[in-house]
């Protein structure tokens, strides 16, 4: 079993990324996998957990000195992508603006991690790009090809607030849609703000 933590997005942020969706599949007929889960962006890629009862214990604690963040999109993104089980598929993401924040939180659950469970290596730990996907599987990456260029010309400038994080469950390690969803979300109360 695997499990990562995501910052979820609010409102505005899901809906732009659902409208996203949609315009990709009305170009290259992908589909809808991304619905299974909430707009995010990931702070790590998933790793394997010893139990979902400890990484649960974890994800509560982790999440007491973080506070809501403000998440700029710069451009969208096409990669290639495997999650349909070896069949070449794609995944069109909107590419984050990094920033100290998000750098900052992303070394403190490693290290939180490590200290906890000792090692717990994921893809991309080293070259990671944080990103939201609002597409992926369910067609030929020449759809998703389709797909992007269809749609790259729209402006994806634009800054929304993530004031939730979740806990992502993977009951397959090889992801295969249909074994993973969203199975904890809690708030990120503001504490800049007086109570």
């Amino acid at each position: 079993m695997k499990a990562t933590i995501v910052l979820i997005a609010d409102n505005d942020a899901e809906n732009f990324g659902r409208k996203l969706m949609l315009e990709a599949h009305k170009y290259g007929k992908i589909g809808f996998e991304m619905a299974r889960l909430p707009q995010h962006v990931s702070l790590k890629q998933p790793f394997v957990i010893p139990s979902l009862k400890e990484m649960e214990i974890f994800f509560d604690n982790f999440i007491q000195d973080l506070n809501p963040f403000d998440i700029e999109f710069v451009d969208i993104d096409l990669f290639p992508s495997d999650v349909l089980g070896g069949i070449k598929s794609g995944c069109l993401s909107l590419r984050v603006k990094e920033t100290q924040q998000l750098k900052d939180v992303q070394k403190y659950l490693n290290d939180s991690l490590h200290q906890i469970f000792g090692p717990c290596p994921a893809e991309h730990d080293d070259d990671y790009i944080f990103h939201m996907t609002f597409a992926i599987g369910g067609a030929s990456f020449e759809s998703y090809k389709t797909a992007y260029n269809s749609i790259k010309h729209i402006d994806y400038k634009r800054k929304f607030r993530f004031n939730k994080i979740g806990l992502f469950y993977y009951d397959d390690d090889n992801i295969t849609p249909g074994t993973y969803f969203c199975y904890k979300v809690s708030d990120l109360p503001d504490r800049t703000l007086p109570l």
